[in-house]
């Protein structure tokens, strides 16, 4: 069912008012006037770049063309001498390559622990000028006020950044969020500028069941003209079908090559991910190529990127993987350019260097390595806007103090029991599921670090669950951390507090850390604060530059080594152990989850 008339009548009604005192009609027109006068010569250029070989992804040519832009527009490209004046900059690029900017296909950058405006500009810096974000953490903290924020601050970015609607907001029954979308806040959020679509839709089990809610949310996008991303990992055969048959486009969650493959003949837009969590690049593309698969309906994403990972790179690194793994130059760059805007139905404004096109441009000095020599936003140099927060996005941890006692689990047997553990895997976001036995003391389970058995729990951090709140408690492995704890306000999808250690004395003194900060990362040992990041917006983020917090990260990296870590990316691990709607052992703050069946199980067996 579509949204109500008066929902449709309101929002439209708003956005008529936000129109005719921002954009009146006979500016669009004058607008438009000046395009076309542009484009015939008959109004000279602000910018041409002249020498340069144009990698163009429409014609998948590499075309020896100049190019001119007005109003940060493309208005030219070949011979542009006609569109040149007295006032127009020269920019001799000759040698030189101009790419399209890149576009990561799906990414929540709040993974990155920045604010929207500073991730936007660190991603520049590698030719990354679109995104297609969904703002999931936000929205599972702050809720429609957390889009609108998120949608305001791009108003003031330069570089192209669209939103998908979160879909599940919580993304499970078996968690506690601080903010629910229902499917008319969601129906409100989908009429929104700059909004292409709904976000991954993780509810699989409540689309095979023709939950109302869920396909209402599909239908409402569907008939906008915008796309319903999908979430879907291991699934196939019928039940894809199934899915995709909601109207599901895309996905980009498939555990194997074979899974990604039958999505696509299905008729799925395949993403193929490499972040800094989950990577797929290296075992996914060999075979599409051994397979002689056509490229067209792949696109690249990064999902979620973490600050010393964005520094390093960002979908540069995509383009460069590809290539180095075989993949043709101009089409590695056509699955970050143009697969991506065709899929969102945007290439008309983005993903190519074609006339009436955003001049986002990439110069290279060498198109094989995609070394990059300087990257224009809207015909540009990218100039970072200085946004103002409001003062709740500060005030969103809310727990009590944790006290050790409060964080044991214990045992209604005095004899060995039988438990189950949840096996954290490197680089990836899924777990294994281990049962192994355990030694109760005094009616309690202690970890066990000699044997790589730490305690974990999830604390409810949003003042949403009844009493003292909610505490899920149980044991992982994976980690190998000798002593000490760690915990962070950063736990997918809900963003409860999440602490592991060897024991219930750091693991409070993290928690309370935590809540001290108002949201961040702590590691303890021997009773004592090592280092600590405070993330106070919205508990996931900081104001500062990613570089500043990519350096305190580096340093509990650091320490995260000493105390025995043998992860690689130990946070970003911690951080999906409690997302209930990926495979196959998690942890909320209701308890541990079987995710296949999608039921909280007792961590001790019988």
């Amino acid at each position: 069912m579509r949204a109500s008339d008066s929902t449709v009548v309101a929002v439209n009604q708003r956005k008529t008012r936000k129109d005719t005192s921002t954009t009146p009609e006979d500016d669009i027109i004058m607008t438009l006037q000046k395009r076309v006068s542009a484009g015939t010569g008959a109004m000279k250029s602000d910018l041409a770049l002249t020498g340069g070989t144009v990698v163009n992804v429409n014609t998948k040519e590499l075309l020896r063309a100049d190019i001119a832009v007005k109003d940060g527009i493309i208005v030219g490209i070949g011979d542009v001498s006609d569109k040149i004046g007295d006032d127009t900059e020269i920019i001799d690029i000759t040698g030189k390559f101009i790419s399209p900017g890149l576009i990561d296909g799906h990414v929540h950058y709040e993974s990155s622990m920045v604010t929207l405006t500073n991730f936007a500009g660190a991603a520049i810096r590698h030719g990354t000028t679109g995104m297609i974000i969904d703002p999931h953490e936000i929205a599972n903290v702050l809720g429609k006020n957390g889009i609108e924020l998120v949608l305001a601050e791009i108003e003031d970015i330069p570089s192209s950044i669209f939103v998908m609607i979160p879909s599940c907001v919580p993304s499970s029954s078996l968690e506690t969020s601080g903010a629910v979308l229902d499917a008319p806040t969601v129906t409100q959020l989908l009429y929104q500028d700059g909004v292409v679509g709904l976000g991954e839709m993780m509810d699989f089990p409540g689309v095979l069941a023709a939950d109302p809610e869920k396909l209402d949310m599909i239908e409402e996008a569907l008939f906008l003209g915008k796309r319903a991303d999908g979430h879907c990992p291991g699934m196939t055969g019928s039940d894809l079908a199934g899915y995709i048959c909601a109207g599901i486009t895309s996905d980009h969650e498939s555990l194997t090559y074979d899974e990604a493959i039958e999505k696509a003949r299905m008729g799925m837009a395949v993403m193929l991910r490499e972040g800094s969590a989950a990577k797929s690049l290296r075992e996914f593309i060999p075979r599409l190529l051994e397979d002689g698969i056509a490229l067209d309906g792949f696109f690249f994403v990064s999902d979620d990127r973490h600050p010393g990972d964005l520094i390093a790179g960002y979908m540069d690194t995509h383009v460069r993987t590809a290539i180095e793994l075989g993949i043709a130059p101009i089409d590695a760059v056509s699955m970050c350019t143009i697969n991506t805007a065709r899929h969102y139905r945007i290439e008309h404004l983005i993903g190519s260097i074609g006339i009436g096109r955003k001049a986002d441009l990439v110069v290279l000095d060498d198109l094989e390595r995609f070394t990059i020599n300087r990257v224009f936003v809207s015909g540009a140099a990218y100039i970072a806007p200085k946004p103002m927060y409001p003062a709740e996005v500060f005030d969103t941890v809310r727990f009590r103090r944790i006290h050790p006692e409060s964080l044991r689990l214990e045992s209604r047997k005095d004899s060995d029991v039988e438990a189950n553990i949840i096996v954290a895997i490197p680089d990836a976001i899924f777990t294994e599921w281990r049962v192994e036995t355990l030694h109760p003391e005094g009616g309690v389970l202690y970890p066990d670090p000699g044997r790589d058995i730490l305690s974990i729990a999830v604390i409810e951090r949003h003042g949403r669950s009844s009493g003292t709140g909610n505490i899920g408690r149980g044991f992982v492995s994976g980690f190998g951390i000798k002593g000490g704890a760690f915990a962070q306000s950063i736990a997918h999808d809900s963003h409860n507090v999440i602490v592991v250690g060897t024991n219930f004395k750091d693991m409070a003194l993290c928690v309370n850390e935590i809540r001290a900060m108002r949201g961040g990362i702590a590691v303890a040992y021997d009773d004592e604060i090592m280092g600590s990041i405070a993330l106070p917006f919205a508990g996931l983020l900081s104001t500062g530059s990613v570089e500043s917090v990519d350096a305190k990260l580096r340093g509990l990296h650091a320490m995260m080594r000493e105390i025995g870590c043998v992860l690689p990316s130990p946070f970003m691990t911690l951080s999906f152990l409690a997302l209930p709607v990926v495979p196959r052992l998690k942890i909320t703050d209701m308890g541990l989850v079987d995710v296949e069946k999608h039921e909280i199980v007792d961590v001790c067996r019988g």
